[in-house]
């Protein structure tokens, strides 16, 4: 790719391969501005399909794929070179521990200075004495096997990440810290070009929560089943690293962007300066939704829940949330749309808890479907259930529609169903309740179904709100001129390493 972009967005293991989430954002994004032309990065590992879900649009110029599991080998070290691979590889592991954005541009320009790569950093045997001093220093009393695991595959993903050559590109625009803002701030480094940071949910709390229930990480600390003990030694070396790339991120971007006002305290917990924090809310494209008509003619009472059926929506609530709800809406019917490929495992326990609780005529499980739309128009409610949301799309989209909506208490939710300080629209979209309480869900849902003029209310509400603060061309426009603002700064891309 020789061409130059005005943008380049770095996204981890979902654009242009995975549909829905942060790629439907990022396909938006793109879409919405013609004018300007767009690269991606796609951060994936070697086992992901890279079949493409999206047809790019004709502004996106191009992507290139990044494996985080796999990484050049470089060149072997010298005899003489032994002291400058444990230099390095001490520089690797305060990027793994916090080290800072310092330690990071020094380790950028070591590896970019020798060339060095896996063979050396990795699989030497000064790098295996090397693994076994950051073991001492920072696993001791845990089994070297398990340390030995997640240093090599973290280790590994810093090398990835910071030795491919860069797409040219006038701004880099990462998705996420993480994989993404690391990768953003090694561009920034080598390329010279201004790193924008935008954050949907606050990465090194996501990754907490999945850490919390992985079951690939074994609990070997004698703690490891007690509820009120401290994170599992083991886990804590994966959140560490987490919070470093956060942090490196936030010092090297320019301006760090979030959707919603509760996240900025979670990204000033966790090292972002409060002079580069903005806010931009997802936006939708509210007169297409608004126009949708409603489904006509006698149906059950619909609840819709949409999201991919996994650990993190906290579907197993929403399905003994439904079995609850029987008791006040014999007749209602509940429709699940979303993937369940994600964790086979996960999907079957929940298709099995609705034969359990006898739920059968009430839930239906559709998995990915051609056109939610249809399903939105003909429903009464939108219901999430999520332990763990940023500003869910689903839920604006269906807010447009004029649904009323029943939300756990996680992300922007409460915002977008309540208000908030300054909104011109006042009232209640619909409920918001406490996360993994299945009978505040029942009753949320029950209060809405049964009462019209309610419902219609709520409804009504929720077009305004969207249509106020959640519209795409308010929200394409501040990109925009947060995009111009930083490409008037610019300064000459320099070559991306070899």
């Amino acid at each position: 790719m020789t061409e130059e972009a005005d943008v380049c967005l770095i996204v981890e293991g979902g654009y242009p391969y995975v549909v829905g989430g942060v790629a439907s954002w990022a396909d938006a994004l793109i879409r919405a501005s013609p004018q300007l032309t767009f690269s991606v990065i796609a951060i994936t590992i070697s086992s992901q399909p890279r079949r493409r879900s999206y047809e790019l649009p004709g502004n996106a110029i191009g992507v290139s794929d990044v494996v985080i599991d796999a990484c050049p080998s470089g060149r072997l070290p010298l005899h003489g070179e032994k002291d400058q691979v444990r230099q390095i590889l001490r520089l690797l592991e305060a990027t793994l521990t916090d080290g800072g954005a310092s330690a990071f541009a020094t380790l950028i320009h070591k590896l970019r200075e020798t060339g060095f790569g896996q063979a050396a950093l990795l699989d030497s045997k000064t790098a295996w004495r090397a693994m076994e001093a950051a073991y001492a220093r920072l696993l001791p009393d845990s089994p070297l096997l398990d340390f030995f695991w997640s240093w090599r595959f973290l280790a590994r993903s810093v090398l990835a990440l910071t030795s491919g050559p860069l797409p040219k590109a006038r701004i880099f625009h990462a998705v996420a810290t993480g994989y993404s803002g690391l990768l953003g701030s090694y561009a920034k480094l080598v390329a010279q070009r201004p790193l924008l940071i935008t954050e949907h949910g606050i990465y090194t709390n996501e990754r907490r929560i999945e850490l919390a229930v992985a079951d690939w990480l074994f609990d070997s600390d004698p703690t490891g089943f007690d509820v009120a003990a401290l994170p599992s030694a083991l886990r804590t070396i994966w959140l560490d690293a987490f919070r470093s790339f956060s942090r490196i991120g936030y010092e090297l971007a320019d301006t760090i962007t979030t959707q919603y006002r509760a996240n900025q305290s979670f990204q000033r917990a966790d090292g972002a300066p409060g002079g580069k924090l903005r806010i931009i809310p997802n936006g939708i494209d509210v007169a297409k939704l608004s126009a949708k008509p409603r489904a006509l003619g006698p149906r059950r009472p619909t609840v819709v829940m949409i999201g991919r059926i996994v650990p993190i929506k906290d579907i197993r609530t929403f399905i003994m949330a439904v079995a609850l709800l029987k008791d006040s809406v014999p007749d209602v019917l509940a429709v699940l749309i979303g993937p369940e490929d994600e964790d086979p495992e996960y999907a079957a326990s929940c298709r099995q808890l609705v034969g359990q609780l006898g739920a059968e005529s009430a839930i239906a499980f559709l998995g990915r479907v051609p056109d939610v739309m249809t399903y939105l128009t003909a429903a009464d409610v939108l219901a999430l259930s999520s332990i763990s949301e940023a500003q869910p799309m689903a839920i604006l989209e269906a807010a447009a529609i004029g649904l009323a909506i029943v939300s756990t208490d996680v992300g922007s939710c409460r915002e977008i169903i309540e208000g908030f300080d300054g909104d011109p629209v006042v009232g209640r979209g619909g409920i918001v309740v406490e996360p993994c309480n299945p009978k505040a869900m029942a009753e949320a849902l029950a209060a809405i179904l049964l009462d019209e003029a309610m419902r219609n209310d709520m409804s009504e509400v929720m077009r305004r709100r969207v249509g106020s603060y959640y519209h795409k061309d308010r929200v394409t426009g501040l990109y925009e001129a947060l995009y111009a603002e930083h490409m008037t700064a610019a300064s000459p891309t320099r070559a991306g390493p070899a």
